[in-house]
């Protein structure tokens, strides 16, 4: 008997409990965020996977961004095709809830996760014959901007404020070559994210930073559901007030 209780135990280890290297977060039993990095499928132990599809089937479930379809982190997972089996209602983007004052801030999504989000891709399918980097980001800005309905004069300021260590405004005057798009989006990236990118050096990260934190505020208050976001966020909601303990995050 207490071999076989030893094997158990030790069956229960090598399986893993609590395990969630992207990160979780909850809150009370009716709502939590799961943390992804937009790319490899969010792997969980079984525990915590019931525990999020309970929460799910009653309150649903919300992507980031432009929603969980072009999330390859979400939709390969297995607590995606449990949630989808489960009857849980997809309630699309927690992004779309937001009410930001200032939308141009939430520009700064242009050059967030460039690859993950094939920016220069879908900029590239979206080219029409004459235009310039400005006059393609203008009539794109809605498909990519971390928030709906931004203006003409929300993309200037951005452009504008983003500006410091080089000239995004300039720039955006260019041709919408290929080579002119990934070197502008490269640069952009690089700025905002630079390896200090904590200490938000530069003006593209400040702008950034306006956005990031008024969303990681707006989910702490939110209400209940099960919330796919990005594992980078869960490190700073953690450390706000009325932000939660991360489970797991090795991968955060």
């Amino acid at each position: 008997m207490v071999m076989i209780k030893l094997l158990d135990i030790l069956k229960e280890i090598l399986e893993g409990t609590n395990q969630a290297p992207y990160g979780l977060m909850f809150f009370g039993n009716d709502k939590v965020l799961v943390g992804d990095d937009h790319e490899n499928p969010i792997t969980l132990s079984k525990d915590l996977q019931d525990k999020i599809v309970n929460i799910g089937k009653k309150h649903g479930y919300y992507g980031e961004g432009s929603g969980i379809a072009n999330n390859p982190a979400v939709t390969n997972s297995e607590i995606y095709k449990a949630l989808v089996d489960a009857g849980a209602q997809d309630k699309k983007s927690w992004d779309d809830l937001i009410k930001p004052p200032n939308k141009s801030d939430f520009l700064y999504a242009l050059f967030a996760n460039v690859k993950e989000n094939r920016r220069l891709e879908k900029l590239l399918k979206a080219k029409q014959k004459e235009d310039t980097i400005y006059s393609l980001l203008k009539r794109t800005r809605n498909d990519w901007a971390a928030t709906k309905g931004t203006s003409d004069s929300d993309l200037d300021k951005f452009l504008k404020d983003a500006s410091g260590n080089y000239d995004f405004v300039q720039m955006s005057k260019s041709e919408a070559t290929s080579a002119n798009l990934k070197h502008f989006l490269k640069l952009g990236e690089k700025d905002m994210w630079p390896s200090n990118w904590k200490e938000y050096p530069n003006p593209s990260g400040k702008v950034a930073r306006n956005a990031t934190k008024f969303r990681d505020e707006w989910i702490i208050k939110s209400g209940p559901g099960v919330y796919f976001i990005g594992n980078g966020h869960l490190k700073d909601i953690a450390e706000m007030e009325g932000g939660g303990e991360i489970i797991g995050g090795k991968k955060t």
